[in-house]
């Protein structure tokens, strides 16, 4: 009896991470999308909050004084971002996405000719950029969590950054843009 109780405890903390994690993608693409109701997600799941581990170190460390997040919060979201494993989303990873394959999004290290020539090929299928998305890390609490959300929309178009979120009366809540980007035409 008392295995089966864990594992139904268990089972509802899963339950209950997967619908916390769920509500929080959905927050952020809410926040950053133009309210469409549908769009396209690139499948691949990004690493990182910013650029790399150590740009991702730097803005969780700037977190360490903002909104009550402890330096043992700091080190679990570390801990997050240092045993993260490549995954790709799913058509059920987020309400309304529309996955589109990474092996059809023009990549960013292409010459600019190359490049405006993908993002033409990509434009000629899909009619508008894509979203792409980070794992979210959490606090030791779960009541905080960082994401980033970006829009690519070709070679000079685009926009993301990473915000912190806090759970409060049973939805995330935006409390601070972390860093923001728009890409300008040169």
């Amino acid at each position: 009896m008392k295995k089966f109780i864990l594992l139904v405890f268990c089972f509802a903390a899963v339950s209950l991470f997967s619908q916390d994690r769920k509500s929080l993608l959905q927050a952020a693409l809410k926040n950053s999308n133009s309210g469409d109701s549908t769009f396209l997600l690139r499948d691949s799941v990004l690493a990182h909050l910013y650029y790399d581990a150590e740009s991702d170190s730097l803005l969780l460390a700037g977190l360490s004084d903002q909104a009550g997040l402890s330096k043992s919060d700091i080190d679990y979201m570390r801990a997050q971002l240092q045993h993260y494993s490549a995954h790709c989303w799913s058509a059920d990873s987020v309400k309304n996405a529309v996955i589109v394959s990474s092996a059809v999004t023009p990549a960013a290290a292409l010459s600019p000719k190359k490049l405006a020539k993908a993002w033409n090929n990509y434009f000629s299928t899909h009619k508008t950029g894509y979203f792409e998305m980070s794992e979210p890390v959490f606090s030791k609490d779960g009541t905080y969590a960082v994401v980033y959300v970006g829009f690519q929309c070709g070679g000079n178009c685009g926009n993301g950054g990473a915000t912190l979120y806090h759970w409060e009366k049973g939805m995330w809540k935006p409390v601070k843009n972390c860093f923001a980007f728009e890409k300008q035409p040169h």
